[in-house]
């Protein structure tokens, strides 16, 4: 008879497990980080509010001999109002989960650390997004109408644009559709996402739905939410669509409408019906230059996607052909390949993957400030961070709690910035996890 081999020896085997989860789900909120970095104050009261100077007095003129003087004129105020914006994460987990994940020997880590630990990121990685929209909380546009457990998306982040309109969709997140009209909830068209296409075009969802073509698809509270206010839209901080713009995503910025203040305006070089097409350094200096003009700007940064970044590597090919330092062993590459930092005229050029497709922001950050009424806290008021789930009949041996961030952000000076819309540049599909 032979001797044992690995399958007749395998219920004797052990398994062998290496210390420590591997932690597939990264999240870096580069562009967030960049913008907690500078000012920050406390809040308090209903909202933060002061005013801004909104237009010159025009008594100034030269004059004859004894001729009439220049007409009195004064300056013109109006005030900027600054909501909160209340980021909730919230987690549950069974007290024998609890119980069974304590200690080294029977889990990698503790159920309650992972949980808190992961609904932290959860929250992070929407602000990444967040950082760079308008506010609306929109995470991308119905391409079609259809009644399916399948439906088509486009327009990411509510950004013009057909490619991988579900970049920002999760597998898990329970969402619904806003009508882009009235703003109103459409009924009957919230579900949990059940996957989530790789080509980028479609997501599945845990039931058929009729979804319309163009509404906005928006996070809800529940599944059986019907209401507005249990969604995310128009409920997320300020982002860099409304902090550098001309009134294309946020007429109304902070309570100063772009209309009727023009200087409130940030320089945007493009639209939807006439994109800029190919980047270019003249583009580039254009945007910096009116920057300038406007409001005395000075760029600091010029943020973008990666694939707007990969567009500004194209352009400077032939500078840099036959400037090698070893041209027998040629590079093709640049510093971006090892995440190193490029630049333009030594303004750095820092990619984000949550930065919208086709834009590049050109920033001045003197004016950007964060305020901030509860900067990230698990809540505990009544002593604990756990709460038992339910009461009564309806009590469960499970616990919950939930982490909060509430703040928002302000450009004191959207006229010192600018944005560039519609570059062309070659995507690759991708889904942020």
């Amino acid at each position: 008879m032979p001797g044992p081999d690995t399958t007749s020896y395998d219920a004797v085997l052990k398994t062998v497990y290496e210390g420590g989860i591997r932690d597939q789900i990264k999240t870096r909120v580069k562009t967030l980080e960049l913008f907690m970095e500078g000012e920050s104050a406390a809040w308090g009261g209903r909202h933060v509010e002061y005013p801004i100077t909104v237009a010159r007095t025009e008594g100034s003129g030269w004059a004859t001999e004894l001729g009439n003087l220049p007409t009195a004129g004064r300056e013109e105020y109006t005030d900027v109002r600054i909501p909160c914006r209340y980021q909730y994460g919230r987690i549950s987990l069974s007290a024998q989960v609890m119980k069974a994940s304590q200690g080294g020997r029977n889990a990698f880590r503790p159920a309650m650390e992972r949980e808190m630990e992961g609904i932290i990121k959860t929250m992070s990685a929407d602000r990444g997004r967040a950082i760079f929209h308008d506010g609306r909380g929109i995470l991308a546009l119905v391409n079609g109408t259809a009644t399916s457990a399948t439906q088509t998306l486009d327009a990411p982040g509510g950004v013009a644009g057909a490619t991988n309109g579900s970049r920002f969709i999760r597998k898990g997140m329970i969402i619904g559709c806003i009508n882009a009209t009235t703003g109103a909830v459409r009924a009957t068209t919230v579900a949990t996402v059940s996957s989530v296409a790789a080509a980028g075009a479609t997501i599945g969802l845990d039931v058929s739905r009729t979804w319309t073509d163009n509404d906005y698809v928006v996070r809800f509270a529940t599944t059986g939410s019907t209401a507005v206010g249990d969604t995310s839209y128009n409920k997320e901080f300020m982002g860099l669509l409304g902090h550098v713009d001309d009134g294309t995503y946020v007429a109304t910025y902070q309570n100063v409408n772009r209309t009727t203040y023009p200087i409130f305006q940030s320089q945007v070089i493009g639209t939807a019906a006439a994109p800029v097409g190919a980047l270019s350094d003249d583009l580039i200096q254009r945007g910096i230059d009116a920057a300038d003009e406007r409001g005395d700007g000075e760029t600091s940064d010029l943020l973008c996607h990666h694939s707007v970044r990969r567009a500004y590597i194209a352009i400077t090919v032939n500078d840099r052909r036959y400037i090698g330092a070893d041209l027998t062993k040629p590079d093709a590459g640049t510093a971006a390949a090892k995440k190193g930092t490029l630049a333009f005229g030594g303004i750095p050029i820092r990619e984000d993957k949550y930065a919208p497709y086709g834009l590049m922001f050109g920033v001045d950050r003197s004016g950007f400030k964060r305020y901030a009424l509860v900067d990230g806290e698990w809540a505990d008021e009544d002593g604990a961070i756990l709460a038992r789930v339910g009461t009564g009949s309806t009590a469960q041996d499970a616990f919950e709690g939930y982490y909060r961030m509430w703040d928002n952000f302000i450009n004191d000076f959207p006229n010192r910035s600018f944005r560039l819309d519609g570059v062309t540049a070659t995507v690759s599909v991708v889904s942020v996890p």
